[in-house]
């Protein structure tokens, strides 16, 4: 798909855009690489999209890049000396400079929309309020639950009282998955857009390798990512148990821009345990296609619970389109077990126990007929929810609905 129209020119605020290798970077890349250039602008903090790219990101979008002052890591210093504070005129006042900032190139470039995405304390209220001076539609793309990113009590507060007007008052909200679109309709009866992060399964091969043969032939589990908080204890269970298999074929391999020094001090080592560089987007298909077991994890016990529980990772459509099982350790509660338990497309453990995941790794490396019925399910459901071209035309025709009304 190349050129696609949009019927309307519209700007877009996010703190990841591409190259930066963020999920919501490589998101944005997809929904937005074949619009023309002319029909969007595209706006970022100062230097963000230089921070943790390394050549592991997507390529520049085609559209004008906007930066606002100050660098991205200024803000956050002064998110953690505001709250250590408790000085809620501090964050009004960072507020009303993003506004204005925003207003200044919104009035240049003249869209006839605001698209915001959350990432970001500011940039959604900012971007909404420029929307009601100039009167012209306000999107919210909620890449994850706008004020439960924000777990200091006072960016909370003010995320939450800000959340309170600017969703009720969009012109329209998009969110990643059914969770998220529940929630915001019990919250704020508002009846939200679900599109699946989109993944471009051109790059995956109809039919991936065959399973290796041989007694003695190591299998790969592999998780490929960042890792943090919503995910550290999910990989502790994974290690113990691996420990309880002990089964010395068995590895982990993590391919991650963390250092082996950062997870280790996070607990995430061990004899079965093998660090990759990261590697580029465009090597990630072969990889994981080349993979046993592909893992999902996420925490059971994390700083931001609301968050994991409507959480989509953006490597869902990759782990589906690979035609590999994918292995689920999250909460019950959350979406991504629900999804994978749903559509029986992954082999799901919910609870919070190392043994029960060690049987789950068992059950899927011994049972052949199981890894190949997941495998040919997960694939269905990339194609149903996670093409591409689909969403892009979905996002499409959702600008294009703002122009009727």
């Amino acid at each position: 798909m190349q050129d696609v129209p949009a019927a309307m020119k519209f700007a877009l605020v996010s703190l990841g855009l591409p190259p930066s290798q963020s999920g919501q970077s490589l998101v944005l890349y997809h929904l937005l690489k074949d619009i023309r250039p002319d029909q969007y602008a595209l706006i970022t903090q100062k230097n963000f999209h230089l921070y943790g790219s390394q050549g592991n990101g997507s390529s520049y979008l085609s559209g004008t890049y906007h930066y606002i002052n100050p660098d991205y890591q200024v803000i956050r210093g002064l998110l953690r000396l505001t709250s250590t504070a408790g000085s809620m005129g501090i964050l009004d006042a960072l507020l009303k400079m993003r506004v204005r900032q925003l207003s200044r190139i919104i009035r240049r470039e003249q869209p006839e929309a605001i698209i915001a995405c959350t990432g970001d304390l500011f940039d959604p209220p900012a971007a909404y309020e420029v929307s009601r001076s100039l009167d012209i539609p306000y999107i919210l793309y909620a890449f994850d639950h706008y004020s439960h990113q924000w777990a200091p009590p006072l960016l909370h507060a003010f995320a939450q009282k800000h959340e309170e007007r600017l969703i009720p008052g969009a012109a329209a909200v998009v969110v990643p998955n059914e969770f998220l679109c529940r929630d915001y309709r019990r919250r704020y009866g508002v009846e939200a857009t679900v599109l699946h992060n989109p993944c471009d399964l051109s790059r995956y091969p109809v039919e991936p390798e065959p399973e290796r043969s041989g007694e003695e032939r190591e299998i790969t589990i592999l998780y490929t990512g960042a890792i943090y908080e919503a995910h550290y204890d999910a990989f502790r269970n994974l290690i113990r148990a691996l420990d309880i298999l002990d089964r010395s074929e068995i590895r982990l391999h993590i391919y991650t821009p963390q250092s082996e020094s950062n997870l280790k001090a996070h607990n995430i080592s061990g004899e079965y345990v093998v660090y990759h560089k990261n590697q580029p987007i465009f090597m990630m298909p072969g990889i994981q296609q080349r993979a046993d077991i592909l893992f999902l994890p996420l925490a059971f016990d994390s700083p931001y619970p609301e968050i994991v529980k409507t959480a989509s990772p953006g490597k869902i459509g990759e782990l589906l389109a690979a035609r590999r099982p994918v292995l689920v350790h999250a909460p019950a509660d959350s979406f991504v077990s629900w999804y994978f338990k749903r559509h029986s497309c992954g082999r799901v453990v919910d609870e919070n126990d190392p043994v029960k995941l060690a049987a789950g790794i068992e059950a899927l490396v011994d049972d052949q007929e199981l890894r190949q019925s997941l495998s040919a399910a997960a694939y269905d459901r990339a194609k149903k929810d996670f093409d591409d071209t689909t969403i892009k035309k979905r996002f499409v025709d959702l600008l294009n609905s703002q122009c009727v009304r």
